[in-house]
């Protein structure tokens, strides 16, 4: 088989297209021929050595793969060759007192993620375990269900889930340009939520306005609390959606309504940041850790796309031999929505 590998860290000419042996299905595994898969800015961590996560070499990255089963290891019940499916980021245990109660993203014993423990999506095959497996339905093609995966599961699980966001509160989503941004402005907008939102380009607040956004502000020309205290007659908002760190954290706080809620799941633009305690106590303000999602938030999601309620947004697609170029256009910051590598069909 195809995939893009690299066997040091390093920018995006580090990377391969390289002929790798096909895997083979194990007890209680399947093989999936990948059709798509979505480009995450995790890939570029992983590739610079920066994650924090263990990388053996050579690796193949891609987290956000779709497909369809190939082969069935021993053991696997329920699915069969031909089968649409979206393999869950984490391979959890499964038995634990989290995955027990649904709250796959808390496990305490993970046994990997996919592309760090086994081979990623950047290639025309892939092996994972059954109990990663989810279905996609009709109506959601492999190109959007590769779109939806993580932007949806973050956006709904820290949203709804983490910050239980509710219809007629405020929302300020940081960068809706992103695909997690883009995905979040959704996502609020139908819960029922005022959505403000931020970028560094006035053509991108114009996209996220199409999807929902009720209020755009260029932080490169106009300030962020400022503008956010203006939209909210001076109340600030109820909840925060924080995935960039850096300055956008604290003007995140800021923008903080009494009693209001920040919700982060990443820290791009600067992991460690200044925090004042006193305003944060005073205030009785929360900052709420988002870590992936679960597989039930995902589903729910699929079946909003499946029925048009939300819309994955693809700024392009590129095969499979053309990563480096979408890994690049993906760092340029130069697009809106997600990349997807559309691998075979």
């Amino acid at each position: 088989m195809k995939a893009v590998v690299f066997h040091e860290f390093g920018k995006s000419d580090v990377l391969r297209v390289e002929e790798l042996p096909d895997p083979s299905a194990g007890p209680g595994e399947v093989v999936v021929d990948v059709t798509a898969s979505a480009l995450n800015h995790l890939d570029v961590d992983v590739r610079e050595g920066v994650s924090r996560f263990p990388v053996a070499f050579p690796h193949v990255l891609g987290v956000e793969p779709v497909g369809r089963i190939s082969a069935l290891g021993a053991g696997v019940d329920g699915w069969q060759v031909g089968d649409r499916v979206a393999p869950y980021l984490v391979a959890t245990c499964g038995s634990c007192i989290y995955c027990q109660s649904g709250r796959e993203s808390l496990c305490t014993a993970p046994a990997w993620f996919i592309s760090m423990g086994s081979g990623g999506g950047y290639a025309e095959k892939m092996l994972c375990k059954v109990s990663q497996l989810m279905r996609v339905p009709q109506g959601v093609s492999d190109v959007e269900a590769a779109a939806s995966n993580i932007a949806f599961g973050t956006a709904w699980h820290m949203l709804v889930t983490r910050a239980r966001l509710r219809p007629g509160q405020s929302v300020l989503v940081n960068s809706v340009g992103s695909g997690i941004g883009s995905a979040a402005v959704q996502v609020a907008k139908t819960a029922g939520a005022f959505v403000i939102g931020t970028s560094s380009r006035d053509d991108k607040l114009a996209k996220a306005s199409e999807l929902g956004l009720d209020v755009g502000i260029n932080y490169t020309k106009q300030d962020v609390v400022e503008e956010v205290m203006r939209a909210t007659d001076g109340h600030g908002v109820d909840v925060v959606y924080e995935h960039v760190g850096g300055e956008l954290f604290q003007k995140g706080l800021d923008s903080l309504a009494k009693d209001g809620r920040l919700v982060v799941c990443g820290a791009h633009g600067g992991e460690v940041v200044p925090f004042d305690i006193i305003p944060f106590f005073r205030r009785q303000l929360s900052v709420i850790g988002s870590f992936v999602f679960d597989r039930r938030e995902v589903e729910i999601c699929f079946r909003l796309v499946a029925r048009g309620v939300l819309k994955p947004q693809v700024a392009a697609t590129f095969p499979l031999e053309q990563a480096k170029e979408a890994m690049e256009m993906m760092e340029s910051r130069d697009f809106f929505g997600k990349i997807v590598l559309a691998i075979s069909s």
